[in-house]
């Protein structure tokens, strides 16, 4: 049962009960309830191929990202368990759609974690009893997690868009808390600027999880009162927690004022939340919905964030992106149980702008657009020594693929699009628009000096831009989550 939910989900549909039918098989049992069945997305393929993205996103930013030794050792354990997590969703496909047997089922539910600590061993030279531990854990801590998402909101995501984020939510719980373990206990060297945003961003955003998590697990926490107390104690759990020295609030403001240059960038973003404010209310007055062109201007709007963001202030773009997705999640926490005095508005901003692949009841396409767009980011390890190195591409793969090839081709397509790529409702000219718009950015972003790029880099790019435009033109998938990391990936190989 998700957050806010009053009632079990219920659907007639003929997709729905074969779901149902496969939840049964996977261990729900013959009378399992209607709201612990697993529903996928409907309109939807089941995308299960989106479970290699991560963990080849994460084997390939070794190929464009400087040696930073201070993280040397966690991106391979990362890596590793994006390995393992994957196995655990084949075996998982494998076990919920294959009918097997028993035997069968046991070995497949075994194979994710003895093949983990197989690697930790080989490439980690760590004891079997460490690997073991880490490999098992890792993996049925994934597993837990994928099917309570996919149970606790149902009809909002396929199998392969929830595998995509909760392999990306075990990882970074992973990664804060070997981060944070190292901050608080071994405290091994003073922190630089990066270092310490990124303890406050972890910290804000590991409090913000266990938050949500009590949310779901303590009913009377959504009432008003419970849920304005419990916020107001995150709120000091985040800004007071020593895990910076000065405090992360006076670490923050520290950071931001030291800077006309921070500063001004700084304006700029708060003068494009202004600008996105106003057009969600411009909206709401339509009293209408949104079209596909007016919810690009959002896409726009993100491009302005990123591009000058990466440029110029690499640090004060990485805190904004995590400080952004922890609003977006308490709005949408609002929203979901119902809160005054924001939650009817939120409502009517939902209804307004939500697309078919906002099935469920959480507001899907806004948080890939943001979690897409951060993704190279924060999947790249040390972003600013990248920036500072020349490698900027990669950590832009969100804004080319999304910001600028997916908007075009949503624009092109819906106005001049007449060839159907077969059955799909994508068009041709879409796709070109893509491809084109994408490639024209990073010439402009070259010739204004921005944007570093080599003869392999450019072949990267033209190559990133056509497989990932056919993706565009004929995935079922959310677009926002999928594309920049296919994106990124493949102009890894440069």
């Amino acid at each position: 049962m998700g957050l806010g939910d009053n009632t079990s989900s219920s659907s007639s549909s003929d997709e729905g009960e074969r779901e149902t039918r496969h939840h049964s098989r996977a261990g729900g049992g013959r009378g399992a309830r209607k709201s612990q069945a697993i529903l996928p997305r409907p309109s939807a393929s089941s995308g299960g191929w989106l479970c290699f993205l991560m963990p080849l996103a994460f084997a390939t930013r070794y190929l464009h990202t400087p040696p930073c030794d201070a993280t040397a050792d966690l991106h391979k354990l990362l890596t590793v368990a994006a390995t393992g997590i994957c196995v655990e969703t084949l075996c998982f496909f494998v076990y919920m759609f294959v009918d097997t047997g028993i035997l069968i089922k046991c070995l497949i539910s075994l194979l994710p974690g003895a093949i983990t600590s197989v690697i930790y061993v080989v490439a980690l030279d760590t004891s079997w009893a460490y690997a073991l531990a880490a490999g098992f854990l890792i993996t049925v801590l994934y597993q837990h997690c994928y099917i309570c998402v996919l149970r606790a909101l149902p009809y909002t995501f396929s199998f392969g868009e929830a595998a995509v984020l909760v392999q990306g939510l075990v990882l970074f719980v992973l990664n804060a808390t070997y981060r944070l373990y190292e901050l608080l206990v071994l405290e091994t060297k003073p922190l630089s600027d990066f270092d310490q945003l990124n303890a406050i961003m972890l910290n804000a955003l590991i409090s913000l999880l266990i938050f949500c998590v009590l949310l779901a697990v303590v009913r009377p926490l959504r009432k008003p009162v419970p849920f304005y107390l419990s916020l107001a104690v995150l709120a000091v759990v985040v800004t007071c927690t020593p895990v910076t020295k000065p405090l992360p609030l006076i670490a923050l403001l520290n950071f931001i004022f030291r800077e006309q240059k921070r500063l001004n960038i700084l304006v700029f973003y708060f003068t494009l939340v202004g600008l996105t404010a106003a057009t969600v209310g411009w909206q709401l007055r339509n009293s209408r919905r949104a079209s596909t062109r007016v919810r690009k201007i959002f896409h726009l709007l993100i491009d302005l964030v990123f591009i000058p963001g990466i440029v110029y202030q690499c640090a004060l773009l990485y805190i904004s992106t995590g400080i952004a997705l922890a609003v977006f999640t308490v709005l949408e926490l609002f929203r979901l149980l119902e809160v005054p005095p924001f939650a009817a508005r939120l409502k009517d901003a939902f209804n307004s702008f939500k697309d078919e692949k906002d099935a469920g009841r959480l507001a899907l396409t806004p948080f890939c657009l943001l979690i897409g767009c951060s993704l190279p980011i924060w999947l790249t390890p040390c972003p600013c020594d990248a920036v500072a190195a020349g490698n900027t591409l990669a950590l832009l793969s969100g804004i080319l693929a999304v910001g600028v090839g997916d908007t075009a081709a949503s624009v092109v397509g819906s106005k001049l699009g007449r060839i159907k790529w077969g059955k799909s409702n994508r068009s041709v000219e879409g796709t070109i628009a893509f491809v084109v718009s994408v490639l024209l950015a990073t010439l402009l972003l070259q010739l204004t000096g921005f944007l570093p790029m080599t003869q392999a880099k450019w072949f990267a790019t033209v190559f990133a831009a056509l497989n990932t435009g056919l993706v565009e033109a004929f995935t079922d998938q959310v677009d926002n989550l999928v594309l920049p990391l296919i994106f990124y990936i493949l102009v890894g190989l440069a």
